[in-house]
């Protein structure tokens, strides 16, 4: 049984640490729809079945390879600091990141704490 889940704007997510979260506080695809209302860009992955949400992403686009050495770094310094790690890929102007809580089987508050806090980052970077 999934936990309810809050709805917030993504600047309230600001506020909050990443934390260990169990199965039980996976969030569901309908509890993750409202909620991704207030997330601009990002999308999430279902599974093969299109039950569960496995991940939320994002790909954020840069003028050039500084601006995503710049995006690299700052998400790796998050990762870091909410000991919450990301899938991520890049290339010369753009950069993907997928966040998941593998303990959790799939999306949990942390990621949404991630993901509002590195789009806070890069909009704060230029």
């Amino acid at each position: 049984m999934n936990a309810a889940h809050m709805i917030r704007p993504a600047s309230d997510w600001l506020h909050v640490c990443c934390r260990h979260c169990g199965p039980h506080e996976r969030w569901t695809l309908q509890q993750i729809e409202p909620q991704l209302a207030e997330f601009d860009g990002w999308a999430v992955e279902v599974d093969s079945q299109q039950k569960q949400a496995k991940k939320l992403w994002r790909r954020y686009g840069f003028n050039n390879f500084e601006g995503v050495k710049l995006a690299v770094h700052a998400l790796m310094h998050l990762a870091d600091d909410e000991d919450h790690h990301p899938e991520a890929s890049f290339s010369y102007n753009w950069l993907k990141v997928s966040w998941s809580t593998h303990s959790a089987g799939g999306v949990s508050d942390n990621d949404w704490v991630c993901a509002a806090k590195l789009d806070d980052l890069l909009r704060h970077m230029g």
